[in-house]
């Protein structure tokens, strides 16, 4: 594409402007593609004494003013058990439960997942 000097500062405008959307777009399906994985994997790793609680891994999606997508997985169906099930906890009677690490992995393996995904959404 030829361009003169006097459409060579709305060329590059325009490139840039293409350019931010075609990255916005691709950053929202690597957000929304890695929530999923995240909460597919902690659902089945989650402890399986009643099926409520692994059943109950849910994604929120925000939006905020500038187009930032923020995707946060969550147990719905019983929030308060998270921590204690992942870190263990005292029994009523003494002793100890201890945890089960299905959480931090599956968050940990998002977490590269997505930096390696947003670079490559960059590079394009």
């Amino acid at each position: 594409m030829k361009v003169g000097m006097d459409g060579l500062a709305a060329a590059v405008e325009e490139a840039l402007e293409t350019y931010g959307r075609e990255v916005a777009e691709g950053t929202r399906r690597v957000v929304q593609a890695t929530a999923e994985q995240c909460r597919r994997e902690i659902r089945e790793k989650s402890p399986r004494r009643t099926q409520k609680y692994a059943k109950g891994w849910r994604i929120q999606e925000t939006v905020q003013g500038s187009g930032l997508v923020k995707e946060t997985v969550y147990n719905a169906a019983a929030p308060q058990l998270t921590h204690l099930l992942e870190n263990g906890h005292a029994k009523v009677n003494g002793g100890r439960v201890e945890g089960k690490a299905h959480i931090r992995p599956p968050a940990q393996r998002a977490e590269s997942s997505l930096v390696s995904g947003l670079e490559e959404v960059v590079r394009r």
